[in-house]
This record gives structure tokens, C-alpha cells and sequence, in this order.
């Protein structure tokens, strides 16, 4: 979507539409509207067309320069700091304009309507709410949509804004490129997107600036990736070990570490998945994809930072050579694991990624992952889990959360829970004998085996990364939960050090 920002009045516009914030009591918009619309805005606000009802959006038509024109009233939201309600305002409306398929449309700023010359948060957040909501998959129809995306004219009175606009216009385009391409893979079924088509697909569309490296069968076995051979065996889909790098720093080794979980299909092996729990499992890749987005992100802006990106991926199948219950494989770290259940294979897989993470002596490792559904179970399907072994991190991803409405909680890692992934013949055991109780706990405990005390966040995006109902920001099924949180975080935290 091409944006840009202009100082001029909305009478001026030469787009399709023109979009006005209005709240109860607001004062003459004469000086950015323009009189005539600012007229034909009070008639209608004094009658009981529009009635200031929350995320209310009206349209009428209004004559400029001999031809009508359609302008559209939305309630702003009483609290300008309160991104999250711009967010779902802006994903709202965005659903509107494809409806009324207006391809070109001037929006006077909240904060012009609002007086604010500070912060800027509610505009931009509004922009981001449109770009999610303007998001369609339309891969596997015949018939596509031919709505094109809008052209979105900010108008301001503020020379501040006009520069903020200008500078992040760019920035927010390929911002979300990325989260679209997480959610365009997510959504892609499990036949077209099979591990050797991921890897391809990520070498394809892989920034110019990053190295790649990708690791078949052979290789993973070679190197001794055995968690990952083990879990990947059973398809006919081979698996593959995808590791990226970009180096955007050269003049230090500070680097951070990203690990994607990438179950391109989960059956659940021979512990089958039953029917009500197996017909989304294509999603069950969302953590490598996320991973792989940012990474692309952060490459394509040219932030300077080191990142390395560890995807496995594997389709977790039943077979003749599939895993069993009571196997007992050595992971590339040496530790010996006993598989309790195949369906607790995301564990697995990254458990081999994180060791490896940890060879590059990272600042951080962050694990993204579809993991457990005891997380959706504690957490509902809009908030992901997260544990981390630093406080420091864990307030600073929370922080991130609260700013940009990407919902995060942390959830503990308890000490006392650490027996309940011992095993009898082996280092440890993947599923707890706690059973079902403290799943999405246990999983973290697993996964902290393998990162050395390295710090360390492990994200269960298991619920808003394929969501079965509408979310009033990402809408239904790939949302692309997690790309702004991991982004904002390594852009906040991580950007120029060694300087």
C-alpha cells in the first residue's frame, strides 16, 4: 500500500474517499476539512445518523469540484495512547474499503483531531490495523479477488507527523511483506509446502544480504541432528535443516540467536492426532516461518545486528520408520532421550536447534513454536505463552507487547517440576509424567536442557499464530502473530552494540 502524508485540507484530496475521526463534543475541523465538509460533518453529527457508538463507521456522499465524493466518519477512540484500539479500528475499516472496493482514500490524523503533537502512536497504529485487515489468501481459488490494494493519504496540519509518515512509510510496506509472507505460509496445506518445498521457498525469496545454508537428510544425520532425523524419518517428505546468517554488523561478534520450530504437517506419528485435533496441523510450521520472516525483515531494513536463524524442518508422520514410543535417541548435544509420546515432537526438533544456537555464544536465544496446546488451554487462543530464565527479558518482551498489541504472559518455570521429565533409561524423557498437568511448563523445562544457561526465551505461539475465530486485528486462521513482537524486540534491545 503506498503511503504518504501531505499538510493541506481534505477538501483538496483527489482520492476516492476521504476518512474523518470524530469523537462526541469534537471542535470545528474547519482548518484541515475544509468548510464544506466540515458543515456537511456537523449536520450529520447533530442528527441520529451517527451516534458516536464504539469503532462506529458512517459514510455519506458530499459534492467537491462537481463530483461526489465519499466520506466516511469513525469514532475515535477516547484514549490516543491506547495502540491496541487503533489497531482493531484500523483492521475494521480496512475490511470496509474492500467491501466498498475504494481503492485511493485521504484520512485526516487523530492526533490533528485530537491536538496531540507528541506522539504519533495512534495514526501509525490505525495504518498497521489496515494493513492486516487489507491481508487476503486467495492462492487456491479460481476466482480471485480483484480488489487492489488502497493508496492512503494522511492529511495533518503538523510538520512533525508529515516527517514521521515519510520516514516510516517505507519501513511499515515491508514490515508487513514479512508478516504477510508468514501468513501466506502458514496457510499453504502441507502438500505444496513439505520440508524440502519450505527450504526452497526460503532460499528463493531469502534477502540478498543473508547466508544461507541447508542441511538434507544425509547432512543431518552426518552432523549428528539426530532429534531432528528421528522425528523427520517417518514422511516420505524428507526433512531439511535450514541456517541462516546476517551479518549487518561487522565490527563486532555481539550476535542473537533465532530458532523456528517447522513441522510442515503434525500427525502426531504414531501417537495419531484424532479427528478435531489434526485438520489445522499445516500451521504447525508457524514458528519457522515467524523466524524466518524476521530475519528477512531486520536484513531487508538493514538494521545493524547479527542474527542467526536455525529452521528445522520436518513432517512428523506415521510409518514403518517413524519413531515409537520408548525410543531412546541421542540429541546433538549428547543428552539421551527417551520418546514418550510422538506428538510431543516440536520439543524434539528444537532441541537439536538450540544447542546449536548456542555454539555462536549468542547474546540471546529466542525459540518461537507451536508448541503445546496447554498453552491455548491456560491462555486462550489471542495470548501466547512465553518463559525466559532472565527477568531482564521477560520485562522487556512484556513491554514490547503491552506497545505494539501482540499479547504475551509469561508463564513460570518451576524448579520443583524438573522431575517430571526424568527418565529411567535415559538423560530425560519428552513428555512429563505429570500427565497432562503443567504441559506447556514441562515443554519449557525440556527446552531449557539445551541452551546452556545461555538467556533464553521460549514463545509458545500455539494460539494466535491459526486462529478458528475472527480476532478483531488478525482475523481468522495465519495472523502472523509474533513477526512485530520479535522484530520490535531485537530493534529495541539489540540494535547497534559493540559500538
Amino acid at each position: 500500500m503506498k503511503i504518504s502524508c501531505r499538510k493541506k485540507i481534505a477538501f483538496d484530496s483527489k482520492k476516492d474517499a476521504i476518512l474523518v475521526p470524530v469523537y462526541k463534543n469534537i471542535r470545528s475541523l474547519k482548518p484541515i476539512t475544509g468548510r464544506k465538509i466540515d458543515d456537511e460533518i456537523e449536520n450529520i453529527i447533530q442528527s441520529d445518523y451517527f451516534n458516536f457508538q464504539e469503532k462506529e463507521v458512517k459514510s455519506f456522499y458530499i459534492e467537491i469540484n462537481k463530483k461526489l465524493k465519499k466520506i466516511y466518519l469513525i469514532n475515535a477512540p477516547k484514549e490516543l495512547e491506547d495502540k491496541k484500539k487503533y489497531l482493531e479500528l484500523g483492521a475494521k475499516f480496512a475490511k470496509i474499503l474492500k467491501t466498498d472496493k475504494i481503492e485511493s482514500i485521504s484520512m485526516i490524523s487523530f492526533e490533528d483531531i485530537y491536538n496531540e503533537k507528541k506522539d504519533f502512536s495512534a495514526t501509525y497504529g490505525f495504518i498497521e490495523g489496515m494493513m492486516f485487515g487489507l491481508y487476503s489468501f486467495d492462492m487456491y481459488k479460481t476466482k480471485k479477488e480483484s480488489y487492489s490494494p488502497v493508496e492512503l493519504e494522511v492529511i495533518t496540519s503538523q510538520q512533525r507527523l508529515k516527517n514521521y509518515i515519510d520516514e516510516c512509510s517505507d519501513d511499515v510496506n515491508t514490515i508487513f511483506k514479512n508478516v504477510n509472507m508468514t501468513r501466506d505460509l502458514v496457510n499453504i496445506p502441507a502438500n505444496d509446502l513439505t520440508p524440502i518445498a519450505f527450504a526452497k521457498y526460503i532460499k528463493d525469496q531469502l534477502a540478498e544480504n543473508i547466508n544461507i545454508e541447508i542441511f538434507d537428510e544425509k547432512a543431518i544425520v552426518d552432523n549428528g541432528y539426530s532429534l531432528i532425523d528421528a522425528v523427520g524419518r517417518g514422511s516420505a517428505n524428507k526433512p531439511r535443516f535450514v541456517k541462516l546468517f546476517y551479518n549487518g554488523d561487522e565490527a563486532t561478534e555481539f550476535n542473537i540467536a533465532l530458532v523456528g520450530k517447522g513441522v510442515t504437517f503434525d500427525t502426531g506419528g504414531t501417537n495419531l492426532k484424532p479427528s478435531g485435533s489434526i485438520e489445522s496441523m499445516k500451521c504447525d510450521m508457524a514458528g519457522a516461518a515467524t523466524v524466518f520472516s524476521v530475519i528477512n525483515l531486520i536484513a531487508e531494513l538493514k538494521l545493524k545486528v547479527n542474527i542467526y536463524a536455525y529452521l528445522p524442518l520436518v513432517e512428523n508422520c506415521i510409518s514403518s520408520t517413524a519413531i515409537k514410543p520408548s525410543d531412546v535417541i541421542k540429541s546433538a548435544s549428547g543428552k539421551t532421550v527417551e520418546i514418550m509420546n510422538t506428538d510431543a515432537e516440536g520439543r524434539l526438533i528444537l532441541a537439536d536447534a538450540c544447542y546449536l544456537a548456542t555454539k555462536t555464544d549468542p547474546e540471546v536465544i529466542v525459540d518461537v513454536a507451536t508448541l503445546t496446546g496447554a498453552c491455548v488451554v491456560a491462555l486462550g487462543p489471542y495470548c501466547a505463552g512465553f518463559f525466559s530464565n532472565r527477568k531482564f527479558l521477560s520485562k522487556q518482551l512484556a513491554d514490547i507487547s503491552s506497545e505494539i498489541a501482540e499479547d504475551v504472559w509469561e508463564l513460570p518455570i518451576y524448579e520443583g517440576y524438573e522431575s517430571g521429565i526424568d527418565s529411567t533409561v535415559a538423560d530425560m524423557q519428552n513428555m512429563s509424567s505429570f500427565k497432562r498437568e503443567g504441559g506447556a511448563i514441562h515443554a519449557a523445562i525440556f527446552l531449557k536442557q539445551f541452551v546452556d544457561n545461555y538467556p533464553w526465551i521460549h514463545l509458545d505461539i500455539a494460539g494466535p499464530a491459526f486462529l478458528d475465530r475472527e480476532h478483531p486485528i488478525f482475523g481468522k486462521e495465519a495472523t502472523g502473530f509474533g513477526v512485530r513482537l520479535i522484530y520490535n524486540f531485537i530493534k529495541t534491545h539489540y540494535c547497534k552494540r559493540g559500538e
